[in-house]
């Protein structure tokens, strides 16, 4: 019977996962980039829903990151990639898909309120007046960047743990049937042990990010957005490695 191990692959494997997303995305370009635009009008949908848009979103991007995974997946064996793998997370490991994206949604709501209470600031509030700071009055500029500094140091610091469990749970839960916890134990600790390539992923990846923000009409963040989720199934499958148990 399988199991499953933790490897420690060296820091240049960052480079590596982004090659081999780059390569998997090639296979299917028109595919990733239409389910990726049909995804970004769900979210704007949800997002204009007053209180529970918010909500939705945090508690379904697990199901996302899953169908992404599962798209990859196909890719890499050869079969098509289509909008039906969208649907994956619904089909496999759909109640634990949809606590980890509660415990996602629970977990950022309290990191904002954490980030208030300590530092003064409104860290989604500065969040959103980053996105569009020419509509800031040279006041609310000035009293933006008194409180930016420490509210997203803080936010960072305390977002960094949540994002490592968060990152390949869904993967664990689609792939190897993990219950929750586990699954967000597991995608913590291999962050934690792998955190040179991921450190030289995120860099590099997070360059790439700021040249598709800069692409007009969003083009670019639908190529950027299918990118880093095949990325993230070449690091998934990099650092969890099935192994043989012994023979008695």
């Amino acid at each position: 019977m399988p199991t499953l191990t933790i490897s420690r692959p060296h820091a240049v494997a960052g480079l590596a996962w982004i090659k081999e997303g780059w390569r998997l995305f090639k296979l299917a370009p028109i595919p990733w980039t239409g389910m990726t635009a049909l995804v970004f009008l769900v979210l704007m949908a949800l997002g204009m829903l007053p209180v529970a848009g918010g909500v939705l979103v945090h508690a379904l991007s697990p199901f996302i990151v899953a169908g992404y995974l599962a798209a990859s997946q196909g890719g890499d064996r050869g079969e098509p990639v289509t909008f039906v793998y969208l649907g994956a997370g619904w089909r496999e490991g759909r109640g634990a898909l949809l606590i980890i994206g509660v415990a996602y949604m629970l977990a950022t709501l309290l990191t904002f309120k954490l980030v208030g209470f300590l530092t003064g600031g409104d860290l989604e509030a500065l969040l959103r007046q980053m996105q569009n700071p020419g509509a800031l009055t040279p006041e609310e500029a000035e009293r933006m960047l008194s409180t930016a500094m420490p509210a997203l140091g803080l936010g960072t610091l305390l977002f960094a743990p949540l994002l490592m469990a968060t990152w390949f749970s869904p993967g664990l839960v689609l792939f190897e049937r993990f219950p929750p916890g586990r699954a967000m134990w597991w995608s913590l600790w291999a962050c934690a042990v792998n955190w040179r390539p991921i450190l030289y992923y995120s860099l590099i990846l997070g360059l790439a990010g700021v040249v598709a923000v800069l692409i007009p009409f969003g083009l670019g963040l639908l190529v950027f957005v299918p990118w880093t989720l095949t990325s993230t199934y070449a690091a998934y499958r990099d650092i969890f490695v099935p192994v043989e148990a012994p023979v008695e």
